[in-house]
Protein backbone atom coordinates (compact mmCIF):
# COMPACT_ATOMS: atom_id res chain seq x y z
CA UNK A 1 0.00 0.00 0.00
CA UNK A 2 0.99 3.26 0.67
CA UNK A 3 4.90 3.63 1.46
CA UNK A 4 6.65 4.23 5.03
CA UNK A 5 8.95 7.32 5.41
CA UNK A 6 11.83 4.90 5.48
CA UNK A 7 10.57 3.72 2.10
CA UNK A 8 9.73 6.51 0.12
CA UNK A 9 13.22 7.95 1.04
CA UNK A 10 14.67 4.70 -0.38
CA UNK A 11 12.35 5.13 -3.66
CA UNK A 12 13.55 8.25 -3.66
CA UNK A 13 16.95 7.79 -3.54
CA UNK A 14 16.69 4.81 -6.03
CA UNK A 15 14.98 6.97 -8.84
CA UNK A 16 17.54 9.74 -8.22
CA UNK A 17 20.71 7.36 -9.05
CA UNK A 18 22.12 6.87 -5.85
CA UNK A 19 22.41 2.77 -6.38
CA UNK A 20 24.31 1.14 -8.03
CA UNK A 21 25.31 -2.71 -8.72
CA UNK A 22 29.08 -3.70 -7.64
CA UNK A 23 27.95 -7.88 -8.11
CA UNK A 24 24.70 -9.95 -8.35
CA UNK A 25 24.12 -9.93 -4.65
CA UNK A 26 25.70 -6.69 -3.34
CA UNK A 27 24.81 -2.87 -3.63
CA UNK A 28 26.40 0.70 -2.89
CA UNK A 29 23.81 3.37 -2.27
CA UNK A 30 25.03 6.69 -2.03
CA UNK A 31 24.29 9.06 1.07
CA UNK A 32 21.67 11.64 0.01
CA UNK A 33 23.55 14.51 1.70
CA UNK A 34 27.25 13.34 1.41
CA UNK A 35 29.85 11.38 -0.51
CA UNK A 36 29.12 8.43 1.82
CA UNK A 37 28.61 5.04 -0.03
CA UNK A 38 26.74 2.11 2.25
CA UNK A 39 27.36 -1.36 1.57
CA UNK A 40 24.06 -3.36 0.69
CA UNK A 41 24.21 -6.45 0.82
CA UNK A 42 21.80 -9.90 -0.19
CA UNK A 43 22.82 -12.87 1.90
CA UNK A 44 21.02 -16.28 3.27
CA UNK A 45 17.83 -14.80 2.24
CA UNK A 46 17.84 -11.54 4.06
CA UNK A 47 19.28 -7.69 3.36
CA UNK A 48 21.83 -6.35 5.50
CA UNK A 49 23.27 -2.63 5.42
CA UNK A 50 26.84 -1.17 6.59
CA UNK A 51 24.66 1.95 7.85
CA UNK A 52 23.97 2.78 11.39
CA UNK A 53 20.23 2.54 11.23
CA UNK A 54 20.37 -1.25 10.14
CA UNK A 55 23.27 -1.43 13.02
CA UNK A 56 21.43 -0.48 15.64
CA UNK A 57 17.77 -1.81 14.45
CA UNK A 58 18.06 -5.08 12.49
CA UNK A 59 15.48 -3.89 10.67
CA UNK A 60 15.44 -2.95 6.48
CA UNK A 61 16.71 0.81 6.02
CA UNK A 62 16.02 3.35 3.80
CA UNK A 63 19.19 2.34 2.03
CA UNK A 64 17.43 -1.46 1.56
CA UNK A 65 14.63 -0.37 0.38
CA UNK A 66 16.49 1.85 -2.13
CA UNK A 67 17.98 -1.10 -3.65
CA UNK A 68 14.79 -2.75 -3.50
CA UNK A 69 12.93 -0.48 -5.63
CA UNK A 70 16.24 0.16 -7.64
CA UNK A 71 15.52 -3.70 -8.92
CA UNK A 72 11.99 -3.17 -8.46
CA UNK A 73 11.83 -0.03 -11.24
CA UNK A 74 14.81 -2.37 -13.32
CA UNK A 75 12.47 -5.33 -13.36
CA UNK A 76 9.52 -2.87 -14.93
CA UNK A 77 11.78 -1.88 -17.64
CA UNK A 78 13.12 -5.10 -18.59
CA UNK A 79 9.36 -6.79 -18.52
CA UNK A 80 8.75 -3.97 -20.81
CA UNK A 81 11.40 -4.76 -23.16
CA UNK A 82 10.33 -8.00 -22.84
CA UNK A 83 6.82 -7.74 -23.55
CA UNK A 84 7.43 -6.02 -26.56
CA UNK A 85 9.56 -8.49 -28.10
CA UNK A 86 7.86 -11.27 -27.44
CA UNK A 87 4.77 -10.46 -29.77
CA UNK A 88 2.07 -13.25 -29.80
CA UNK A 89 -0.03 -13.44 -33.52
CA UNK A 90 -3.60 -12.48 -32.38
CA UNK A 91 -5.20 -14.90 -35.10
CA UNK A 92 -3.22 -18.75 -33.64
CA UNK A 93 -1.71 -17.33 -30.48
CA UNK A 94 1.55 -18.33 -31.75
CA UNK A 95 4.75 -15.95 -30.49
CA UNK A 96 7.77 -18.05 -31.56
CA UNK A 97 7.25 -17.59 -35.43
CA UNK A 98 6.26 -14.14 -35.58
CA UNK A 99 8.74 -11.54 -37.24
CA UNK A 100 8.59 -7.77 -38.10
CA UNK A 101 7.82 -6.68 -41.16
CA UNK A 102 7.79 -3.21 -41.79
CA UNK A 103 5.36 -0.36 -40.56
CA UNK A 104 1.72 0.60 -41.02
CA UNK A 105 0.77 4.53 -41.04
CA UNK A 106 -2.26 5.55 -39.15
CA UNK A 107 -3.27 8.40 -37.79
CA UNK A 108 -1.46 7.86 -34.03
CA UNK A 109 1.26 7.40 -36.09
CA UNK A 110 3.47 5.04 -36.99
CA UNK A 111 2.75 1.03 -36.06
CA UNK A 112 4.79 -2.03 -36.39
CA UNK A 113 3.67 -4.28 -38.67
CA UNK A 114 4.19 -8.17 -37.93
CA UNK A 115 4.10 -11.38 -40.39
CA UNK A 116 3.28 -15.09 -38.36
CA UNK A 117 4.90 -17.79 -40.13
CA UNK A 118 2.73 -20.22 -38.75
CA UNK A 119 -0.38 -19.12 -39.82
CA UNK A 120 1.14 -16.42 -42.59
CA UNK A 121 -1.27 -13.75 -41.59
CA UNK A 122 0.07 -10.22 -40.85
CA UNK A 123 -1.06 -8.07 -38.24
CA UNK A 124 -0.26 -4.52 -36.18
CA UNK A 125 0.84 -5.04 -33.09
CA UNK A 126 -1.24 -2.82 -30.58
CA UNK A 127 0.37 -2.25 -26.70
CA UNK A 128 -2.45 -0.84 -25.58
CA UNK A 129 -0.36 2.95 -25.13
CA UNK A 130 -1.27 4.28 -29.26
CA UNK A 131 -2.05 7.54 -29.47
CA UNK A 132 0.02 8.95 -26.04
CA UNK A 133 2.80 11.20 -26.54
CA UNK A 134 6.01 10.19 -24.61
CA UNK A 135 6.96 6.38 -24.30
CA UNK A 136 5.42 3.72 -23.29
CA UNK A 137 7.91 3.00 -20.61
CA UNK A 138 7.51 6.60 -19.01
CA UNK A 139 3.55 6.20 -18.96
CA UNK A 140 4.06 2.65 -17.12
CA UNK A 141 6.63 3.95 -14.95
CA UNK A 142 4.70 6.98 -14.50
CA UNK A 143 1.60 4.85 -13.24
CA UNK A 144 3.60 2.76 -10.90
CA UNK A 145 5.35 5.28 -9.17
CA UNK A 146 2.03 7.48 -8.37
CA UNK A 147 0.51 4.65 -6.23
CA UNK A 148 3.95 3.82 -4.95
CA UNK A 149 4.02 7.40 -3.14
CA UNK A 150 5.53 9.69 -5.64
CA UNK A 151 4.54 12.89 -6.70
CA UNK A 152 3.75 14.22 -10.10
CA UNK A 153 6.77 16.64 -10.28
CA UNK A 154 9.02 13.77 -8.81
CA UNK A 155 7.77 11.44 -11.08
CA UNK A 156 8.55 13.75 -13.66
CA UNK A 157 12.00 14.64 -12.82
CA UNK A 158 12.91 11.37 -12.46
CA UNK A 159 11.53 10.46 -16.44
CA UNK A 160 13.48 13.45 -17.26
CA UNK A 161 16.85 12.62 -15.40
CA UNK A 162 17.16 9.16 -16.19
CA UNK A 163 15.41 8.35 -19.10
CA UNK A 164 15.71 11.80 -20.81
CA UNK A 165 11.57 12.10 -20.90
CA UNK A 166 10.82 15.42 -20.77
CA UNK A 167 6.19 15.52 -20.03
CA UNK A 168 5.22 17.90 -17.70
CA UNK A 169 3.34 17.01 -14.30
CA UNK A 170 0.21 17.64 -16.03
CA UNK A 171 0.63 15.79 -18.74
CA UNK A 172 1.42 12.56 -16.12
CA UNK A 173 -1.63 13.35 -14.36
CA UNK A 174 -3.60 12.95 -17.77
CA UNK A 175 -1.97 10.07 -18.48
CA UNK A 176 -3.12 8.90 -14.91
CA UNK A 177 -6.85 9.62 -15.35
CA UNK A 178 -6.85 7.96 -19.06
CA UNK A 179 -5.73 4.46 -17.99
CA UNK A 180 -7.07 4.45 -14.70
CA UNK A 181 -10.50 4.71 -16.06
CA UNK A 182 -9.24 2.24 -19.16
CA UNK A 183 -8.46 -0.72 -16.82
CA UNK A 184 -11.23 0.34 -14.31
CA UNK A 185 -13.66 -0.55 -17.37
CA UNK A 186 -12.14 -4.20 -17.64
CA UNK A 187 -11.52 -5.09 -13.86
CA UNK A 188 -15.11 -3.38 -13.14
CA UNK A 189 -16.62 -6.78 -14.75
CA UNK A 190 -14.31 -9.39 -13.07
CA UNK A 191 -16.41 -10.99 -9.78
CA UNK A 192 -14.02 -12.92 -6.99
CA UNK A 193 -14.32 -15.59 -4.88
CA UNK A 194 -13.94 -14.29 -1.53
CA UNK A 195 -13.83 -15.72 2.28
CA UNK A 196 -16.64 -16.07 4.65
CA UNK A 197 -15.88 -13.04 6.45
CA UNK A 198 -16.05 -9.33 4.98
CA UNK A 199 -15.13 -6.34 6.79
CA UNK A 200 -16.66 -2.37 5.89
CA UNK A 201 -15.93 0.73 7.09
CA UNK A 202 -15.75 4.39 6.16
CA UNK A 203 -13.06 7.73 6.64
CA UNK A 204 -13.45 11.42 6.45
CA UNK A 205 -10.94 12.53 3.67
CA UNK A 206 -10.86 16.43 3.12
CA UNK A 207 -10.61 17.35 -1.10
CA UNK A 208 -10.00 21.16 -1.86
CA UNK A 209 -11.18 22.02 1.98
CA UNK A 210 -14.35 20.04 1.36
CA UNK A 211 -14.75 16.49 3.43
CA UNK A 212 -15.99 13.22 1.64
CA UNK A 213 -16.73 10.00 2.86
CA UNK A 214 -14.60 7.23 1.63
CA UNK A 215 -16.48 3.53 1.93
CA UNK A 216 -14.39 0.47 1.44
CA UNK A 217 -15.47 -3.41 1.66
CA UNK A 218 -12.36 -6.06 2.51
CA UNK A 219 -12.38 -9.45 2.40
CA UNK A 220 -10.37 -10.73 5.40
CA UNK A 221 -9.55 -14.37 3.81
CA UNK A 222 -8.44 -12.51 0.22
CA UNK A 223 -7.60 -8.86 1.53
CA UNK A 224 -9.43 -8.43 -2.05
CA UNK A 225 -11.06 -4.36 -1.68
CA UNK A 226 -14.42 -5.65 -3.26
CA UNK A 227 -15.81 -2.20 -3.05
CA UNK A 228 -15.10 1.46 -2.66
CA UNK A 229 -17.23 4.48 -2.92
CA UNK A 230 -16.91 8.15 -2.18
CA UNK A 231 -20.13 9.92 -1.26
CA UNK A 232 -20.98 13.23 0.05
CA UNK A 233 -22.44 11.77 3.38
CA UNK A 234 -22.08 9.50 5.52
CA UNK A 235 -25.88 7.78 6.39
CA UNK A 236 -27.81 4.12 5.80
CA UNK A 237 -28.35 5.02 2.05
CA UNK A 238 -24.25 5.10 1.11
CA UNK A 239 -23.77 2.25 3.47
CA UNK A 240 -26.09 0.21 1.53
CA UNK A 241 -24.74 1.57 -1.87
CA UNK A 242 -21.36 0.13 -1.26
CA UNK A 243 -22.43 -3.05 0.12
CA UNK A 244 -24.74 -3.52 -2.91
CA UNK A 245 -21.64 -2.76 -5.00
CA UNK A 246 -19.76 -5.38 -3.18
CA UNK A 247 -22.51 -8.14 -3.52
CA UNK A 248 -22.41 -7.55 -7.67
CA UNK A 249 -18.39 -7.96 -7.13
CA UNK A 250 -18.73 -11.59 -5.97
CA UNK A 251 -19.82 -14.80 -6.72
CA UNK A 252 -21.13 -15.81 -3.12
CA UNK A 253 -21.90 -13.66 0.16
CA UNK A 254 -20.21 -14.03 3.31
CA UNK A 255 -21.45 -15.26 6.64
CA UNK A 256 -20.30 -12.48 8.57
CA UNK A 257 -20.17 -8.80 7.99
CA UNK A 258 -17.54 -6.74 10.36
CA UNK A 259 -18.19 -3.06 10.81
CA UNK A 260 -17.97 -0.11 13.67
CA UNK A 261 -20.67 0.77 16.24
CA UNK A 262 -22.31 3.47 12.86
CA UNK A 263 -25.97 2.66 13.47
CA UNK A 264 -26.29 2.98 9.37
CA UNK A 265 -24.41 -0.65 8.93
CA UNK A 266 -27.58 -2.79 10.31
CA UNK A 267 -30.20 -1.13 8.36
CA UNK A 268 -27.91 -1.66 5.39
CA UNK A 269 -27.49 -4.85 6.23
CA UNK A 270 -30.91 -5.72 6.64
CA UNK A 271 -31.69 -4.50 2.81
CA UNK A 272 -28.94 -6.26 1.28
CA UNK A 273 -27.55 -9.62 2.47
CA UNK A 274 -29.83 -12.73 2.91
CA UNK A 275 -31.21 -13.25 6.67
CA UNK A 276 -28.19 -15.73 7.59
CA UNK A 277 -25.74 -13.41 7.20
CA UNK A 278 -24.27 -12.00 10.68
CA UNK A 279 -23.22 -8.79 11.10
CA UNK A 280 -20.66 -8.00 14.37
CA UNK A 281 -21.02 -4.65 15.25
CA UNK A 282 -18.25 -2.52 17.12
CA UNK A 283 -16.43 -1.32 19.09
CA UNK A 284 -14.44 -4.67 18.44
CA UNK A 285 -11.25 -6.43 20.68
CA UNK A 286 -10.21 -9.79 20.64
CA UNK A 287 -9.71 -12.59 17.02
CA UNK A 288 -12.59 -10.44 15.69
CA UNK A 289 -11.76 -6.45 14.93
CA UNK A 290 -11.91 -4.19 12.04
CA UNK A 291 -7.75 -3.79 12.34
CA UNK A 292 -7.37 -4.48 8.57
CA UNK A 293 -9.47 -2.44 7.13
CA UNK A 294 -8.89 0.39 9.19
CA UNK A 295 -5.21 -0.13 8.55
CA UNK A 296 -5.85 0.31 4.98
CA UNK A 297 -7.57 3.88 5.42
CA UNK A 298 -4.72 5.13 7.68
CA UNK A 299 -2.55 4.35 4.55
CA UNK A 300 -4.87 5.75 2.00
CA UNK A 301 -5.43 9.02 4.27
CA UNK A 302 -1.81 9.29 4.56
CA UNK A 303 -1.14 9.24 0.16
CA UNK A 304 -3.63 11.96 0.35
CA UNK A 305 -2.20 14.29 2.50
CA UNK A 306 0.96 14.40 0.05
CA UNK A 307 -1.68 14.50 -3.31
CA UNK A 308 -1.81 18.00 -4.87
CA UNK A 309 -2.95 16.94 -8.41
CA UNK A 310 -6.35 17.19 -7.38
CA UNK A 311 -8.88 19.75 -6.05
CA UNK A 312 -12.40 18.16 -7.30
CA UNK A 313 -14.70 14.89 -6.67
CA UNK A 314 -13.50 13.65 -9.94
CA UNK A 315 -9.54 13.87 -9.17
CA UNK A 316 -10.10 12.08 -6.19
CA UNK A 317 -12.37 9.08 -7.58
CA UNK A 318 -9.77 8.58 -10.21
CA UNK A 319 -7.00 8.05 -7.36
CA UNK A 320 -9.76 5.81 -5.51
CA UNK A 321 -10.42 4.09 -8.66
CA UNK A 322 -6.43 3.98 -9.41
CA UNK A 323 -5.44 2.85 -6.01
CA UNK A 324 -7.73 -0.18 -5.54
CA UNK A 325 -6.53 -1.84 -8.79
CA UNK A 326 -2.88 -1.19 -7.44
CA UNK A 327 -3.60 -2.87 -4.13
CA UNK A 328 -6.10 -5.84 -5.38
CA UNK A 329 -3.98 -6.80 -8.17
CA UNK A 330 -0.54 -5.25 -8.63
CA UNK A 331 0.52 -5.07 -4.66
CA UNK A 332 2.38 -7.84 -2.94
CA UNK A 333 0.78 -8.63 0.08
CA UNK A 334 3.50 -10.66 2.68
CA UNK A 335 0.48 -12.24 4.65
CA UNK A 336 -0.68 -13.95 0.91
CA UNK A 337 2.91 -15.38 0.41
CA UNK A 338 4.03 -12.59 -1.34
CA UNK A 339 0.95 -12.88 -3.82
CA UNK A 340 -1.35 -9.88 -4.81
CA UNK A 341 -5.08 -10.15 -3.31
CA UNK A 342 -6.31 -11.27 -6.92
CA UNK A 343 -3.74 -14.12 -7.76
CA UNK A 344 -4.75 -15.42 -4.02
CA UNK A 345 -8.28 -15.81 -5.12
CA UNK A 346 -7.15 -18.18 -8.14
CA UNK A 347 -7.78 -14.91 -10.69
CA UNK A 348 -4.73 -14.76 -13.44
CA UNK A 349 -2.25 -12.03 -11.34
CA UNK A 350 -1.04 -9.06 -13.47
CA UNK A 351 2.78 -8.40 -14.26
CA UNK A 352 2.61 -4.68 -14.10
CA UNK A 353 0.16 -2.24 -15.38
CA UNK A 354 1.42 -2.27 -19.25
CA UNK A 355 -0.28 -5.93 -18.36
CA UNK A 356 -3.29 -4.75 -17.60
CA UNK A 357 -2.91 -1.65 -20.19
CA UNK A 358 -2.86 -4.58 -23.11
CA UNK A 359 -5.97 -6.45 -21.29
CA UNK A 360 -8.25 -3.12 -22.17
CA UNK A 361 -7.11 -4.14 -25.61
CA UNK A 362 -8.21 -7.03 -26.31
CA UNK A 363 -11.37 -6.26 -23.96
CA UNK A 364 -12.26 -3.88 -26.84
CA UNK A 365 -11.63 -6.44 -29.64
CA UNK A 366 -13.74 -8.70 -27.98
CA UNK A 367 -16.55 -6.31 -27.44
Amino acid sequence: MVLSKRELKGLLLAINGHVSSVGESAFRVKSEKSEIFYEVLWKDKKWSCSCEDYEKRGRKCKHIFAVIYYLMIRQVVVGMRVAEEKVACPHCQSSDHVIKRGYAYEKTGRVQRYYCKKCGRRFNYRSGLEGMRGEALAIVLALDLYFRGLSLRQISEHLKSVYGVKVTHTTIHGWIKRYVELISQVTNGIKVETGLRWHCDESKLKVNGRHIILWAVLDSETKILIAQQITLKRNAEAARKVLEEAMRKVLTPPLEVVTDGFHGYSEAIRKVFPRDVMHIQGPLNGPINNNEIERYFRTVKQRFKSIYSFGNLEGAETFAKGFKIFYNMLKEHRALGDKSPMEASGLEPAKCWQDLIKRTRLHKSVC
